[in-house]
């Protein structure tokens, strides 16, 4: 497991990286028989074939547009992103392959091992978002060792009807994400997920199906902290976490905000909401804040009636906005899954777009 002092070094991994290249476009089709995901970091390997180069990655031969910087057996990575058009391969930017150069190599192979298969992970909270569903999470309960327990998880769990700004803070910082600063500066703070879930797997039966689940959420969060990290060192913040309820299903949160401008000018805040369950349906929310503390909200909803109940309630949004300083400018409501990039609303359904 990560401890502080880890979180702060990423391991040398001596990529060739691209300054000035340009992406490489890969078709649905190819992207699923590579197996590729979405945030996911992956390294292709220049080969030449046939008098051609080619990009191969997981066995599978891609175009590759021949140039001087690169010849067969070097290696280049690339962050997955999906687009209108299928997957695209982003080389690592400038700023985080600097950081990677320039690190401090960990103690020993199975330190930088452990780092490179988290930051190699899809940024994914899938696990998390179905180990944490209340009727899931009484299951597993069941199967622990320690009868004691129970009163600790219902610590990580929160109401939905009681939720309120602190909550949600008191759920950031104790997502994980903080747990090892939190020990080193001795700061008190909300019991850490992480830290539950360590001791949760130690309460668990070693051959029970809960374990398994265990140790991918342990590597959900770490890979979070390090997708936090990376993002510190471009001077932008990201916060990527799942809030548990106990009378509703988890949701799951990403707080961003890009890095200050060369003027001083601060940037928007844009926090992604997700969550799902038999009563509303898959849902997505996409937050826009201003310094102005204007908001500018997009609500995708495969539900009909979600939408439909999303679209009423927009008067009582405003208010409940307005309470907090915050003036609602735009709202536009989906009825439709929310697309993997949102460049335009082409999908069908219906939808309301309200300016005020």
């Amino acid at each position: 497991m990560l401890g502080p002092e880890q979180l702060n070094i990423t391991p040398r991994l001596s990529p060739l990286v691209l300054e000035s290249s340009a992406a490489v476009a890969v078709s649905e089709k190819v992207a699923r028989e590579i197996g590729l995901a979405d945030n996911q970091v992956v390294r292709g390997v220049i080969a030449a074939r046939g008098g051609l180069m080619k990009l191969l990655i997981n066995g599978q031969e891609l175009g590759w547009a021949s140039t001087k910087k690169f010849k067969p057996g070097d290696s280049i990575d690339f962050r997955v992103r999906t687009t209108i058009n299928g997957k695209t391969l982003l080389p690592i930017s400038v700023e985080l392959a600097k950081s990677l150069k320039t690190a401090k190599p960990l103690g020993n192979s199975g330190e930088s091992s452990r780092l490179l298969s988290l930051l190699y992970r899809p940024g994914s909270g899938a696990t998390q978002s179905e180990f944490f569903k209340p009727s899931m999470v009484n299951e597993i309960l069941k199967q622990s060792i320690d009868p004691n327990l129970s009163q600790t998880i219902a610590q990580i769990m929160y109401k939905m009807r009681g939720i309120s700004p602190n909550t949600v803070r008191d759920a950031l910082l104790g997502s994980g994400l903080f747990g090892e600063f939190s020990l080193k500066a001795q700061v008190a703070g909300p019991l850490d997920l992480k830290q539950m879930m360590r001791k949760l797997l130690l309460a668990s039966k070693p051959d029970g199906p809960a374990a398994g689940n265990i140790e991918k959420i342990v590597d959900e969060i770490e890979g979070r902290q390090l997708e936090a990290l990376q993002a510190q060192q471009k001077q932008e913040l990201s916060y990527h976490f799942v809030m548990p309820f106990v009378d509703a299903n988890p949701v799951e949160i990403h707080f961003q905000r890009g890095a200050i401008g060369i003027d001083g000018e601060l940037p928007s805040w844009v926090i992604n909401l997700h969550t799902e369950s038999d009563e509303i349906g898959e849902l997505w929310l996409k937050t826009t804040v201003t310094t102005d503390l204007d908001i500018g909200m997009t609500l995708w909803a495969d539900s009909i009636d979600t939408a439909e109940k999303a679209r009423e309630a927009t008067g009582s949004l405003e208010k409940a906005l307005g309470e907090f300083g915050l003036k609602l400018t735009k709202l536009t409501i989906l009825n439709a899954v929310r697309p993997l990039v949102d460049t335009g609303f082409s999908a069908p359904g219906h939808f309301l777009d309200i300016k005020t």
